[in-house]
């Protein structure tokens, strides 16, 4: 498997702001290389606290991946004028955060506001959107970071839910530094076929999440993880694959992602992640 697979932190954490440092080199030991991070927690952390987990993900060949999911005043798909301006410079100071961790992806919700409702029109919010993402993909691509627009289900966000309503999103856009994130989690409830959608995607996909039908690590599921990975296989994806399982109650992840159960109670995170890392590398293997 060529796929640089990593894993996102919130497995252990339940809350956002934690130590990235102590993180990175956990992670890194169990296997993985790379790690996503959020980027509102980062942005608290000051320039040599930055340039120490860079080093530290160096150091451990670790790559880093940043995903955002902006607070409500900065939404680029907003009806007022300023607020998108406000969400625009606020998005290109992510990028400079991104890049100066060398991350090459920046991730998530990044089209509109996580779990935000509708305004006036989904179509009104799209083309807003549309417009805000055409001015900020240039900036994100002279940094080198490529941006990925993560496809929720329809409880989390109006605008994108399916592989095909992000391909005219592209379209629009008119940029190639603006991917597709595909989750396997939200796929299960809102494409059709993952085959299907993701052969339709093709050299679209910039970034992959795997995550069970019920939010646990790859495995611990009913998912056709055959499928999934003979389609990435099939459409020649080399992008990077991690692990989202969220599965503790409590805290600002749990609350924030619905988790009202803790859905692993008992379970040894670290011996799972080990376990899930060495399912999914097989299973790209045989299919």
């Amino acid at each position: 498997m060529k796929n640089k697979t990593g894993i996102f932190y919130g497995f252990w954490a339940r809350d956002f702001d934690v130590d990235y440092v102590a993180f990175t080199k956990k992670i890194a030991g169990l296997g993985f290389g790379a790690v996503e991070l959020v980027a509102e927690s980062v942005r608290k952390m000051d320039p040599q606290e930055r340039e120490v987990l860079k080093k530290t993900g160096r150091d451990l060949e670790v790559e880093f991946v940043l995903a955002s999911d902006p607070p409500a005043q900065y939404d680029i798909s907003s009806p007022d004028a300023a607020t998108r301006a406000a969400a625009i410079e606020y998005l290109k100071g992510y990028f400079d955060i991104a890049a100066e961790l060398g991350a090459k992806t920046a991730c998530g919700i990044v089209n509109g506001i996580w779990n935000s409702k509708i305004i006036d029109s989904k179509e009104a919010h799209t083309a807003r959107s549309v417009e805000s993402m055409a001015a900020l993909a240039p900036y994100a691509e002279g940094l080198g970071v490529e941006i990925c627009l993560e496809l929720v289900n329809r409880y989390e966000h109006f605008m994108l839910n399916t592989g095909a309503e992000a391909l005219a999103y592209l379209e629009a856009v008119g940029s190639g530094n603006v991917k597709i994130q595909f989750d396997t989690f939200h796929m299960n409830i809102e494409e059709d076929s993952f085959a299907q959608a993701i052969l339709d995607a093709g050299e679209h996909i910039g970034y992959m999440h795997l995550g069970e039908n019920n939010r646990r690590p790859p495995g611990r599921g009913f998912l056709p993880w055959a499928e999934i990975f003979g389609a990435l296989k099939k459409v020649g994806y080399e992008g990077k694959i991690t692990l989202e399982p969220l599965v503790q109650r409590g805290g600002e992840i749990g609350d924030a992602c619905s988790i009202w159960r803790d859905v692993m109670p008992g379970a040894d995170f670290d011996e799972e992640a080990r376990r899930s890392l060495a399912f999914v590398k097989e299973a790209w293997d045989r299919a």
